[in-house]
């Protein structure tokens, strides 16, 4: 039997035993594991395929087009909706239903949102399909200038702290995978302005971990069956950190979360909103992380700041005026070895040193790095 790890502090704790019932929620939704692209490695990446750096051939067949949801990925979401139907009940309070918005860009997102209300047995009051709010495409939201990209990676990798062991667990990573025409050892790494930030070595190691994660999700195999799930769970940190150099510079997280965060905000502002869920991309969990400077160090079997599939972040507000306070937590499927999609909870950490803060106060810091130029809070069309 599957037991379900939830790390929270006794503070913690017992400030949620007398705490106030939820008045609004909202959760932010990685979307289900899926295929990988084909080529698997883009923005100028070369070889651009995978299996070029190994020898074990070509990977194996995921049974489903490039970027959508695997089969084995749906049952697992599903079973996620059945882990958080009573959570998601007991937060609706008068509601009969719950509102929905995916990245209409993105059908995985789509499926995804279906997948989990499937699971939840509870109907959606609204559910819209927006690509504005995850990417707005608008002219008056500036794009970031190649040279602006540039900088913003330089930085991070002087500011980033490499992990322990880094070049060790690089090497080791080639060794499993083998000899191929590339080694991804002896790539340097190279800043890019383009929409991959950092392309060499370094992508490559977290590319192929990105990949092994999915097809733990699919049930496939990982890197030919050379790798199981306690070495994925190391190797992961390489993962997380290539995220923190090329994706999760402020500038580029600004641009990107800025409306979504918006849109967060003010159904957590709404006086008994109910629940929200917006379902998204592991950017998208980033993005939030870096607006509001949440961190989950914690998140066992996964390194800390995981944005696994099927992950998501909560927000609840309680109490209402002056003394109303915003919850954050960090829940996602506690394993992948099986599809019953069992969740685990642990605490999502404010700048405040604590997974609590007064809604205020959040309001506060959000407004300090939302740019307004990128946020339209203009209603959704209803599907």
């Amino acid at each position: 039997m599957l037991t379900v790890m939830t790390v929270m502090s006794p503070l913690a704790a017992a400030a949620t035993a007398h705490s106030q019932p939820p008045t609004s929620t909202v959760y932010l939704m990685r979307h289900c594991s899926r295929s990988t692209y084909l080529p698997a490695l883009y923005g100028g990446q070369e070889p651009a395929y995978l299996a070029n750096y190994s020898d074990g051939g070509d990977l194996p067949d995921w049974g489903v087009a490039p970027t959508l949801c695997t089969a084995r990925g749906r049952r697992i979401v599903q079973g996620e909706g059945r882990a958080l139907r009573s959570e998601v009940l007991s937060r609706l309070g008068s509601h009969s239903s719950l509102n929905v918005v995916y990245d209409a860009g993105s059908t995985r997102d789509n499926t995804t949102a279906l997948d989990l209300l499937t699971g939840l047995g509870v109907p959606s009051n609204k559910r819209d399909g927006d690509g504005e709010i995850f990417t707005p495409t608008w002219a008056g939201c500036p794009m970031l200038t190649p040279k602006a990209k540039e900088s913003a990676v330089a930085g991070q990798l002087v500011n980033v702290p490499r992990p322990a062991s880094y070049e060790v667990r690089l090497a080791a990573l080639q060794q499993l995978l083998g000899r191929g025409v590339a080694n991804l050892t002896t790539m340097p790494d190279v800043i890019a302005g383009g929409p991959v930030g950092l392309i060499g070595g370094l992508f490559v190691a977290s590319t192929w971990i990105e990949t092994m994660l999915l097809q733990f999700g699919a049930g496939l195999p990982m890197a030919y069956g050379r790798v199981e799930p306690p070495l994925l769970y190391e190797l992961l940190d390489l993962h997380v950190y290539y995220r923190a150099l090329a994706d999760k510079p402020f500038i580029i997280e600004q641009r990107g979360t800025s409306n979504l965060l918006a849109h967060m905000l003010r159904d957590l502002r709404t006086a008994d909103a109910g629940v929200s869920l917006y379902v998204g991309h592991d950017t998208n969990l980033d993005g939030l992380a870096v607006m509001l400077s949440l961190a989950w160090p914690h998140a066992p079997p996964y390194p800390a700041n995981t944005t696994v599939p099927g992950s998501m972040i909560r927000l609840t507000t309680r109490g209402e005026g002056a003394a109303a306070t915003v919850d954050a937590a960090f829940l996602y499927p506690s394993s992948f070895a099986n599809d019953e999609g069992a969740m685990a909870e642990v605490e999502a950490i404010f700048p405040n040193g604590q997974a609590t803060i007064a809604l205020e106060e959040l309001l506060k810091l959000a407004g300090a790095r939302i740019d307004t130029r990128c946020v339209n809070l203009t209603a959704l069309v209803e599907e």
